[in-house]
């Protein structure tokens, strides 16, 4: 599918001037140097015409030194395919050539031009037969060829020896008429970043003012935390090389999910942007179908799977074909993927990672991949124990809780101990009054929504799948002979996570710390490797009042009788007193 659309130092060009009847001399052995450091090409160099090397000081056209004379096909061509592809392309230069020596004079004449030589060069790859030598690793920082006869020669890496690595294949025609050292061009090979966003650090000043950019990768980092249930914005960002050396350009974002992450496929959006940390609201998105086409495998509600965004010559794409075509210089796909119930939590996060194929062979078929850039998502846990407030040892059966967002207008939903997302409190109740939910209303809203947490026997509740952050503990029902607790307690949960542009895909590098606060006292350390933090409540038990028919009846009779009695001698006395006084 790929074609040489130009090979890089090519000197076949206006050096092929041959002179038939020039002495000749020695002819080799050469060698070929390739100055390259780079492990994992296999470089190959056919012999493309052969002939005679003439002495140092003959002079042809406009070369000086020694050229090549009595021009036949070299052993790495199969000449005859070639002479005929070659007619059949350029009838006019090409028509009424024979030999080796005639396509050479043809190719070398005055008004040839390096057009010409990477047009021959292009047909040449296509008819290649046996490679007079190849070199496998670098030695010193170069690749060298060695044991070559005078000669043009076609130096390429081997078809398919760098499929699937993060580099470029070369091509390369080279005169030989002595030893010969050449340094290849340096590839541009597109680089791929992927960024998941952060609620805490989406925001930027200034974001309001005409024309203002924010820095490189704000809101958008390598780490960062949310809640079960919540729709998690990730950002692949692809940069787009120099393609003038391919007819055309596969570029493939293959992006994969962890088991906790599940693809919003609908959000995927992909944009052509000028600067990486441009906001995509500025431009149109792309169309797919017509601009890219959308692979998505495996990908289903429980989570995981792939998708892929793939260009099949991103050369044609209109922003690279228009006016301003040389302003363009990234690929960028925004979507979105709902953290979901089987997410990992605490240690070793959710994570998700990109790469990036592209072609990598002017020479011919072949597609290079980037290596992965991976980024994470945490959430966290929250453990509760319920305990007399005498004695801590005593844990306490049946309290029930509700766990409330930051801003008390919403509701943990909770399905076998894991968030699954917030749901708006009772009707009629609001942020303001939310502690006058009765219980009652309290129990039917939970038989629909599963939102009551309950201790246990041994006193536990608790719920996972926590973003850090401020959140509130209502207790709705106190365990039996215990007062409610007068008011719900804020929590306090603080991670320390790398969030920035540089992390090393080790998730205990991304999350260092795990912090819990309650009603702003000091924080506790938690426990990063399970995301867990943890925070114990105490209730105290009501007032003891005595009961009917015990030793309790018996005092309220006795100090009803003396009541009674009192009332009688102050009735009396009263009486006396009236007469006395009417005396």
């Amino acid at each position: 599918m790929k074609r040489i659309k130009s090979l890089a130092a090519i000197l076949l060009s206006l050096t092929m001037v041959m002179l038939l009847a020039v002495p000749a001399f020695a002819a080799g052995p050469y060698s070929i140097t390739i100055q390259n450091d780079k492990e994992g090409h296999t470089y190959e160099a056919y012999q493309i015409f052969a002939g005679d090397v003439s002495s140092d000081a003959a002079q042809g056209g406009n070369v000086e030194g020694p050229i090549l004379s009595n021009i036949i096909w070299g052993n790495g061509v199969n000449g005859d395919a070639l002479l005929a592809a070659l007619k059949e392309a350029n009838a006019d230069k090409y028509g009424e050539c024979a030999t080796a020596a005639d396509v050479a004079k043809a190719l070398g004449a005055e008004n040839a031009a390096a057009a010409d030589a990477a047009a021959f060069a292009e047909i040449a790859a296509r008819h290649l037969t046996n490679a007079e030598g190849t070199a496998t690793e670098p030695v010193g920082g170069n690749y060298v060829i060695n044991n070559l006869a005078a000669g043009y020669y076609l130096v390429k890496d081997q078809d398919g020896s760098l499929e699937g690595d993060a580099d470029t294949a070369t091509g390369y025609i080279v005169q030989v008429l002595g030893n010969v050292t050449m340094e290849p061009k340096d590839s541009d090979i597109p680089t791929v970043e992927k960024k998941v966003a952060d609620e805490e650090y989406t925001q930027y000043e200034g974001a309001q003012e005409p024309g203002y950019q924010p820095p490189y990768g704000y809101g958008y980092n390598d780490v960062a935390d949310w809640d079960i249930g919540d729709s998690v914005p990730f950002k692949l960002i692809g940069s787009i090389p120099d393609m003038s050396a391919y007819d055309t350009y596969e570029y493939i974002f293959t992006d994969t999910l962890s088991n906790g992450l599940t693809l919003q496929a609908d959000t995927i959006k992909v944009y052509i942007a000028r600067n990486p940390y441009d906001q995509v609201n500025n431009y149109e998105p792309l169309i797919m179908g017509a601009d890219y086409t959308l692979d998505v495998q495996n990908v289903g509600a429980n989570g995981g799977g792939s998708f892929s965004i793939a260009f099949e010559d991103l050369k044609t794409n209109r922003y690279l074909t228009g006016a301003n075509k040389e302003d363009y210089h990234y690929v960028i796909v925004t979507y979105d993927a709902t953290l979901n119930t089987n997410a990992v939590i605490g240690l070793d996060g959710n994570p998700n990672s990109v790469d990036l194929q592209f072609s990598n062979n002017p020479n011919g078929d072949g597609l290079g991949r980037t290596p992965e850039d991976t980024v994470i998502v945490f959430t966290y846990e929250l453990d509760g124990t319920k305990v007399d407030g005498e004695n801590v040892d005593t844990k306490l059966e049946g309290a029930e809780f509700v766990l409330l967002n930051g801003g008390h207008t919403q509701v943990a939903h909770i399905e076998n101990g894991k968030l699954v997302g917030w749901i708006d409190l009772p009707e009629g109740y609001t942020y303001e009054n939310y502690k006058e939910i009765p219980y009652e209303t309290w129990e039917e809203f939970n038989a629909t929504n599963n939102v009551i947490m309950t201790s246990t026997a041994e006193g536990v509740f608790g719920v996972s799948g926590l973003d850090d952050g401020t959140l509130y503990l209502l207790e709705i029902k106190a365990p039996n002979g215990y007062n409610l607790m007068e008011n719900d307690l804020r929590i306090d949960i603080a991670a320390t996570t790398a969030n920035g542009q540089t992390w090393d895909s080790v998730p205990a590098n991304a999350l260092t710390a795990l912090t819990i606060a309650v009603d702003g006292g000091n924080a506790e350390n938690g426990n990063a490797e399970t995301g867990a933090v943890a925070l114990t409540v105490t209730n105290n038990q009501g007032a003891t009042l005595p009961e009917t028919g015990g030793m309790g009846t018996t005092l309220f009779y006795v100090i009803g009788g003396l009541l009674v009695v009192g009332a009688g001698i102050l009735l009396v006395v009263r009486f006396r007193m009236r007469a006395s006084n009417k005396e």
